[in-house]
């Protein structure tokens, strides 16, 4: 059984949907939502961009986000709005990529970079006291309101060198090659299946995710927690970044997020539902499963088109044939020309609007019976 249903998206400026909500925006989607029979909301409000008001100097702050002008009023209103129709929400807060020149700390590998979007490994000299200073924050200012933080860390495995003497000692303690011994192969375990190197960096997130949790809770956090592994997917291919077997081993009251990379139901169909539900949960894990929404995002962030309509079936297809605890559906709204939800490219995608597309989605989960559909009284 498929226990929370929901949407997954951001107040974070050039992700393209919910960054410039107001008030009324904000209940027209909750409105949606519940008449739709959607129970859940994942909301970003830190990705590679920052989308709620913060005090740490070093976190970007677009005063055209409406969560930041507002100093997280909106927010506190869509929580609290989300409460009141009984829809559950789960924060999510990226931890490894921030706007470089706000915050002021260069990568150590030069190609680590998104245009003016840095990614942090772990071992990054001051990175560490830097997402325990935010996470701390997000528990003072929202930890209350919500049920759960998932904690995503993409593109922190890669090589650096300040990583070798860690690593060394790593594999001392394991009985694995040294750094001299593996490094001139390219060491990101989720383009490369090289598993001392994998089995490191997933020991490297073990311990941040166990930093990150008890700073949160001893910041008065009280909540559930998850956090997502990524994939390699191409066509022949699929590659998880993460040993989950020893996240689970060292995290077993943790709940896992997985996707299928590209967000394409036609690149690897079956293999991904093996890689993202059936043996995470085989492992024990309470598997969320993340696929497409109103999203105009494109493998290689490239000018690809696919129809929703077409792969939202196919999505619900394939939970209902390898049903995870939670499904999210990845955007629910394009207000802007974002790098994910793009308003000028959705007409290509078969929608004029984002509000007319997150309903035909929520009337097809009903159509399908994922959703038992909802009587008008």
């Amino acid at each position: 059984m498929i226990e929370r249903i929901g949407f997954w998206d951001y107040t974070c400026p050039r992700h393209g949907s919910l960054e410039t909500y107001t008030a009324d925006d904000w209940d027209r989607l909750l409105d949606d939502m519940a008449a739709g029979g959607f129970n859940a909301l994942a909301l970003s409000v830190k990705w590679l961009t920052t989308g709620y008001f913060s005090s740490l100097p070093w976190l970007d702050q677009d005063p055209n986000c409406t969560a930041i002008a507002s100093r997280n009023e909106l927010i506190e209103h869509a929580l609290r709005g989300a409460a009141a129709r009984g829809i559950e929400v789960w924060l999510l807060v990226v931890g490894t990529q921030y706007h470089e020149p706000s915050f002021g700390i260069a990568p150590a590998n030069p190609g680590a970079r998104w245009g003016d979007i840095g990614l942090y490994d772990l071992d990054h000299p001051e990175i560490q006291s830097r997402i325990l200073q935010m996470y701390a924050e997000i528990a003072d200012l929202f930890g209350s309101m919500v049920s759960g933080i998932v904690v995503e860390l993409e593109l922190c495995d890669g090589d650096a060198p300040h990583r070798k003497p860690i690593y060394n000692a790593w594999a001392q303690a394991n009985n694995q090659p040294d750094y001299d011994a593996i490094h001139e192969i390219d060491l990101e375990p989720r383009s490369y299946p090289f598993v001392c190197w994998r089995n490191f960096t997933t020991d490297r997130r073990i311990d941040m995710l166990d930093k990150i949790r008890d700073t949160m809770v001893e910041h008065g956090y009280a909540g559930q927690f998850a956090t997502l592994v990524e994939l390699e997917n191409i066509p022949g291919a699929v590659v998880r970044n993460v040993n989950i077997e020893r996240l689970r081993q060292a995290l077993p009251d943790w709940e896992l997020v997985t996707y299928d990379s590209v967000y394409d139901r036609n690149v690897n169909r079956l293999a991904t539902m093996g890689f993202c539900i059936d043996e995470p949960k085989q492992l024990g894990f309470d598997v969320q499963y993340l696929t497409r929404g109103v999203m105009t995002f494109a493998a290689g962030w490239g000018e690809q088109v696919v129809d929703l309509e077409t792969q939202w079936r196919q999505s619900i297809e394939d939970v209902l044939a390898h049903p995870p605890q939670t499904l999210w559906f990845m955007g629910s709204d394009a207000r802007h020309d974002g790098s994910v939800c793009n308003l000028s490219k959705l007409p290509a995608f078969g929608f004029n609007d984002g509000r007319t597309a997150r309903l035909k989605l929520m009337a097809l989960a009903q159509e399908m019976n994922l959703i038992e559909p909802i009587k008008s009284s």
